[in-house]
């Protein structure tokens, strides 16, 4: 008997899905990787796909998963690109997004209570009718909860308030044995559940510190004619920012690259051709103060105010130039600030050989770390997209040689644990994992051993791994030549058609967190994201069932998801032409559009949504 027929049994009415288009969409993260590669190694498709909505539901999937010995992969919004979410050896994908309730906003101890799957922005949305706000948060704000805790846990405001951790006052998380723990951070197994990656157990709910809304916000960037001299004044302005009382909530580097695809991307020139630094102050004192500190120091240019509050504006579409490529590659790492600017260097140096523009963002976390995200775009459509994806392997490589540790393993960076993790770690993390999985049956294969296949226990072997990655750093003159002249440089396009925009989609989730639709359904097959894929599908020549295409009709075409696409998509105009081509294939669904609207209606989900967002 199937798992799937042994679950149904025990089930009750846990929502499941098991179809091959659902468990297709569960079997990849944002990141680009070709089908060939992963297929490869790993076996990603789902067994079959569950919606708990309970503590009670999670506990009985991992008994059942116990008993049976199968893999529980966690999954929240999959906003990360390094494989942490994607099945190596099939199994169960529990997908807590959701499983979001907002459960308690309590004013008098400034603090919020949530489930695992609740959206940062959301939060944020309620906590501001009560005069509260968010400490932190990430890049990708309609990202979940428990996602960023599990994966990484650094943001914009880390600078002023730390990494996520501190933030947390409780949460309570169950292990692969199926035991519920409830955690505060003095508990000595609390840090067992931060960043790593749903390997140990599964958050289910948090309680998380806010703050009051600042005053205001006052943001400033400064030009510097090159990485060199803005990361020297960075350092300059960290050791005397303490006897100044220099309070910035955000300090964010931006390179003469990055700077310049924003530029193209709006079709103006805002933005000054050199590296800037963008800081972002939440009261009035504190930008005096910092105004006061430029005067004295003789800085060089500060760009007009309109230029810095558009970037901070802009801060939670960093994927936004995702629309130049239409494929976006990224090496995240963690760097010692002494490091960063020889890092930057190195990285252009690589980028040049190989024919591709590497742009650099990066947010200061504290007096001696920043968080480098070093990106350039291609595209995955062509032949040498294959060359272009270990660049992002050698870039880590690279940062690591000079002190960096990646930020995540993942699946794509599991061979770096050695960079995260000293001996000692590993032991502690493998001990416990031992003691509360005794079955390994939480999200397998991943950093603690990526042992799918024969070919991928090689392949990702730390030792092997890093000296591929040398070699090919030690090669880049002449493999990087030779891809250049076969292949050409990558080329920035300026228009997306109706293909390229099924590529340009950043697959990032944002949509989820906004759709009427998903509310309703919890499908991620009406979501923008989802209709997306079906349109690469419809192009692709790949079959397309009459359910899936009935999927893209279930839509309020209420210009959410367009609003909040981190690629800038014109997605309404998409769903126009889309629903065209499916109607044309397969007619209009009338009955089921008209079922759906009917639910929309009686949902109290949906109308308490409007009067959220209200």
């Amino acid at each position: 008997m199937k798992p799937i027929e042994e679950f149904i049994k025990a089930a009750g009415d846990i929502t499941i899905l098991d179809k091959p288009e659902e468990r297709e969409m569960f079997s990849h993260d944002i990141g680009d990787v070709p089908d060939i590669m992963t297929r490869a190694f790993f076996k990603t498709q789902p067994d079959f796909v569950v919606q708990p909505k309970s503590v009670d539901e999670i506990q009985k999937i991992l008994e059942f998963a116990n008993r049976e010995k199968i893999p529980v992969i966690p999954r929240g919004s999959a906003s990360w690109g390094f494989g942490g979410v994607i099945p190596t050896k099939a199994g169960i994908v529990v997908d807590l997004s959701p499983f979001r309730k907002i459960l308690e906003m309590n004013t008098g101890n400034k603090t919020v209570t949530v489930e695992a799957g609740a959206r940062w922005s959301d939060i944020d949305l309620m906590a501001k009718k009560v005069g509260l706000c968010l400490m932190t948060y990430p890049s990708s704000k309609f990202s979940t909860v428990a996602g960023w805790i599990s994966t990484g846990g650094y943001g914009i405001n880390s600078f002023r308030y730390g990494h996520l951790s501190r933030q947390i006052v409780s949460m309570k998380v169950i292990t692969g044995a199926g035991e519920l723990k409830a955690l505060s951070p003095s508990d000595p197994e609390f840090n067992f559940f931060v960043s790593t990656e749903g390997e140990l157990g599964i958050i289910v709910e948090a309680t998380l510190k806010l703050r009051d809304v600042p005053e205001a916000s006052y943001a400033h960037l400064l030009y510097f004619k090159d990485d060199r001299s803005a990361f020297e004044f960075i350092g300059r302005f960290l050791k005397s920012r303490r006897s100044e009382n220099l309070n910035p909530n955000v300090i964010r580097f931006l390179d003469e690259n990055h700077l310049n695809d924003t530029n193209e991307v709006i079709r103006a020139e805002i933005f000054r051709k050199s590296a800037g630094v963008l800081f972002e102050f939440g009261s009035a004192e504190d930008e005096e103060r910092f105004e006061g500190y430029i005067a004295k120091s003789g800085i060089v240019e500060a760009a007009p105010r309109y230029a810095a509050r558009y970037l901070w504006n802009e801060r939670l579409f960093g994927m936004k130039t995702k629309r130049l490529g239409p494929t976006i590659l990224a090496s995240e790492i963690i760097i010692p600030i002494s490091a960063a600017a020889e890092f930057i260097e190195e990285a252009k140096m690589l980028g040049d050989r190989f024919g591709v523009e590497i742009c650099i963002d990066s947010y200061i976390l504290d007096e001696k770390k920043a968080l480098i995200m070093a990106t350039f775009l291609c595209d995955s459509r062509k032949k040498k997209y294959m060359i272009n994806m270990p660049l992002v392997s050698m870039l880590t490589q690279k940062a690591v040689s000079l002190g960096a540790e990646p930020y995540g393993l993942g699946l794509w960076n599991a061979a770096f644990i050695d960079a995260l993790y000293n001996p000692e770690r590993q032991r502690a993390l493998k001990a416990y994992k031992a003691k509360m999985d005794p079955n390994g049956i939480l999200n397998p294969g991943k950093f603690f051993a990526v042992d799918s296949t024969a070919l991928a226990s090689l392949v990702f072997q730390p030792a092997v791994f890093r000296f591929s990655m040398n070699l090919l750093t030690l090669l880049s003159p002449v493999i990087g030549k030779a891809a250049t002249l076969l292949f050409g440089k990558d080329r920035k396009i300026d228009h997306l058609d109706f293909e390229l925009s099924t590529h340009a989609c950043a697959k990032c989730g944002n949509c989820l967190a906004v759709c009427p639709a998903y509310l309703i359904t919890h499908n991620e097959g009406v979501t923008a994201k989802g209709k997306v894929a079906l349109a690469k599908k419809l192009i692709e020549g790949k079959e397309v069932t009459r359910d899936e295409a009935a999927n893209a009709f279930m839509c309020m075409h209420c210009k959410a998801c367009e609003e909040i696409c981190q690629t800038n998509l014109e997605l309404m105009r998409f769903w126009d032409a889309l629903e065209q081509r499916l109607e044309g294939k397969f007619g209009r669904p009338e009955a089921q559009i008209k079922e759906f609207l009917q639910k929309v209606d009686k949902s109290n989900e949906y109308w308490e949504m409007v009067e959220r967002n209200a």
